[in-house]
């Protein structure tokens, strides 16, 4: 039965869409073809309404087949869209003189869109690069030194997100890491899935379990990492326990990583995020390959960085064995990270033994807690 919202148009859902937002997630590449291309379409649409009105003795198909002058009413239109030309419409030609103004209206506005198109863009900092994927490693192979030592001899994991600043110019301070868990489940009175959200705990500068991680100052192009303990073995992907919650019978399960830091110099506010998908391919059993810096060389020389995206150990790779079945259940997807790297020649995709539990020495050099 149709409600009176329904008949007015104002039923649910109700969205709207923002043109400031949908500009700030384009590319400039992409703002400037699209941008192009669609002036290119409205003036060969001109051209051809003007060739179409056009009072001549030539038949119509024949002024309708003319390329060379199709051509040129088309380059002659669009200099009128973006405002640095004039058409001139045939003395009393209604239509013509329709098209020309349209063609005059567009040329003024085109330019101060751009304009805001700019500042737009200008304005929307996106300064994070993250690595493809969390690697999903022992817990007694993170970084932090006490939290390893406490985990000598367990199969808990800890997950790693690895980011970095590829700003040249842009100082990032007061920079900040929260993750959440985001899932479906489905409602003990009716079975209806519910959205599920959950902060998960990270470990701070001091490798004790925190709602956010904390750094005073991002180094350009120095990577950081977030680790996130698992609370848990993952004997395989995907996870099916991450602090404590049970993921058996949820679906769609999603993590998210949210930055947010400051500016220096322009007191603003950047942020970054990413959506990293427990089901499918964003996770991989194995630890990160680390970046080795070196004060007296540039960072893009830095030892580490072909091998950013792979695992530790290229050569003699730590990635663990996947076992088969998952205590999850039916309704679980099979793992696919290892199998499809492998499929796809990945350095992930390579599948040796795990490595041996034994006491964590001295961090790397290059990683970063």
């Amino acid at each position: 039965m149709l409600t009176r919202a329904m008949l007015s148009g104002r039923g649910h859902p109700r969205f709207r869409t923002s043109l400031r937002w949908w500009v700030a997630e384009r590319s400039v590449l992409g703002l400037f073809l699209l941008a192009f291309g669609s002036l290119v379409a409205l003036s060969a649409a001109i051209a051809a309404g003007l060739s179409l009105t056009l009072e001549s003795p030539r038949p119509l198909d024949a002024r309708m087949t003319d390329v060379h002058q199709l051509t040129n009413l088309t380059l002659h239109a669009l200099r009128a869209c973006v405002g640095t030309d004039n058409l001139d419409p045939q003395d009393g030609n209604s239509a013509q003189e329709a098209l020309s103004t349209l063609a005059s209206v567009i040329g003024a506005i085109v330019p101060a869109t751009l304009v805001g198109v700019v500042f737009i863009k200008m304005f929307s900092v996106r300064p994070f690069v993250w690595r493809d994927r969390v690697s999903v490693s022992y817990a007694h192979q993170a970084d932090a030194r006490d939290f390893a030592g406490q985990h000598v001899g367990s199969d808990h994991r800890i997950l790693a997100v690895r980011f970095y600043n590829r700003m040249e110019n842009l100082a990032v301070i007061d920079l900040s890491a929260r993750v959440y868990l985001w899932y479906l489940r489905p409602s003990p009175h009716d079975g209806t899935p519910v959205f599920c959200k959950q902060q998960l705990h990270v470990l701070d500068q001091h490798g004790r379990p925190a709602q956010e991680r904390t750094w005073f100052i991002m180094d350009r192009g120095s990577p950081l990492t977030v680790w996130i303990p698992v609370e848990a073995a993952v004997p395989e992907l995907p996870i099916g326990e991450i602090q404590g919650t049970l993921l058996d019978g949820a679906h769609s399960v999603r993590m998210l990583v949210r930055l947010t830091a400051k500016a220096a110099g322009l007191g603003t506010e950047v942020f970054g995020e990413r959506w990293f998908d427990l089901e499918g391919d964003d996770f991989e059993l194995g630890r990160f390959a680390p970046i080795r810096p070196d004060v007296d060389a540039d960072i893009r020389v830095w030892e580490g960085w072909p091998t950013f995206d792979s695992l530790l150990g290229v050569g003699e790779r730590t990635t663990d064995r996947p076992r088969a079945g998952h205590p999850g259940g039916a309704g679980h997807r099979q793992p696919v990270t290892l199998r499809k790297a492998a499929r796809q020649g990945r350095p992930g995709g390579r599948l040796t033994e795990a490595p041996a539990l034994h006491p964590p020495g001295p961090p790397a050099p290059g990683t970063e807690l």
